[in-house]
């Protein structure tokens, strides 16, 4: 190996030396991390039924008085 290798094999070792301190001081847990990734490829699997299942459950509730505030939201009926 020449130096300009060794130097170079050096700055890849230093810099994934510093991408492993920092993996270690992220915020989020690991399972977030994970989570947080599928939702990046598939959120509609997710959030087309979560929202369909709090709209009910909020209907359901609060009746009436909630789906004037959606419509209210949303221009509603004038």
């Amino acid at each position: 190996m020449n130096k300009d290798e060794q130097a170079f094999l050096r700055a890849l070792e230093q810099k994934a030396h510093e991408q492993r301190k920092l993996s270690k001081t992220e915020i989020l847990p690991r399972w977030a991390v994970g989570v947080g990734e599928w939702l990046v490829v598939n959120p509609w699997r997710v959030l087309v039924p979560a929202s369909g299942i709090l709209y009910i459950a909020f209907r359901l509730l609060l009746g009436e008085q909630f789906r004037t505030l959606i419509l209210g939201l949303f221009g509603g009926f004038r």
